[in-house]
């Protein structure tokens, strides 16, 4: 959640600052063990985003159609250890369409199951197929991380400090371009950081071009900040104000997530269309 806020208290800003004292070793330990251990960590938060998701809908998360994506999430994590990335997503696609025809309501009500079971199906397939179980893997994963948490933390700063115009008032009034500058400058930041860390961990071979940094984490920082955008507009559609209350500070798993989800659907596509190596690094 990119919090880019004019006003708020300490107390708010000191409980972000705990919950992520806590979260981000958790979820780094995890990117740089890879294995089980990651695969466990994703599909966990697959499963609170999905149940998130299923309160959000005003829909039970005992239901088939709830049973259904923690039953296709499950898959998708065990094909995506024993098998790959590409049947993991067509299990993922499968899966969303189970959590359709479970659905119990009208076409819209079966339309809205299908995109949100699509959505967190394949967002746990894409990460765990950026993870993959290799050096280039790590690098991606810390990468996504690095430059989502900088744009996050540059963009609540900037906000809390400099305020000024804001950045979608009818969307989410909090949010300010002040706050958006910044979290695109920090994410810039970072990633011209972590590409510099990372040929000496041996991570990758060659140090990419300074440019091709910059441009990596400005459009990481860019989708990453629509993506907590279309999550503030889904939620004040349902007139909710945040996800869940499952991290104190942050709210659910789903605002802690949201710019982290679009910049890693963005990032597998870039991976894809580069033909299967992260755009901003070399495999070894």
């Amino acid at each position: 959640m990119t919090g880019q806020r004019v006003t708020g208290g300490g107390s708010g800003l000191g409980l972000r600052t705990a919950s992520a004292a806590v979260l981000a070793p958790v979820a780094l330990g995890a990117a740089y063990l890879g294995g089980p251990v990651f695969i466990a960590a994703v599909g966990a938060a697959g499963v609170l985003a999905w149940l998130e998701l299923r309160r959000l809908l005003g829909r039970s998360t005992v239901d088939a159609a709830s049973v259904a994506g923690i039953t296709g999430l499950a898959a998708v994590c065990v094909l995506a250890a024993m098998v790959g990335a590409a049947a993991a997503a067509a299990v993922a696609a499968a899966a969303a369409l189970l959590v359709a025809g479970a659905e119990r309501g009208g076409l819209r009500v079966r339309a809205a199951g299908l995109a949100g079971a699509g959505i967190v199906l394949l967002l746990v397939a894409a990460t765990l197929a950026l993870r993959g179980d290799d050096a280039v893997g790590r690098a991606t994963v810390f990468w996504l991380l690095a430059v989502v948490w900088a744009s996050d933390t540059g963009a609540y700063a900037a906000g809390r400090i400099l305020g000024g115009p804001r950045l979608a008032p009818r969307i989410s009034p909090a949010k300010t371009w002040a706050g958006a500058g910044g979290g695109l400058a920090a994410a810039v930041g970072a990633s011209i950081l972590l590409g510099w860390l990372m040929p000496l961990a041996g991570w990758v071979v060659e140090r990419p071009a300074l440019a091709v940094l910059a441009v990596a984490g400005a459009l990481g920082s860019i989708v990453g900040q629509l993506g907590d955008l279309a999550e503030s507009g889904f939620k004040r559609h349902v007139g909710a104000d945040d996800s869940g209350r499952l991290i104190p500070g942050h709210g659910g798993i789903l605002d802690r997530g949201d710019s982290f989800a679009a910049a890693a659907f963005a990032l597998i596509l870039a991976t894809v269309i580069s033909g299967g190596v992260p755009p901003w690094s070399y495999s070894p």
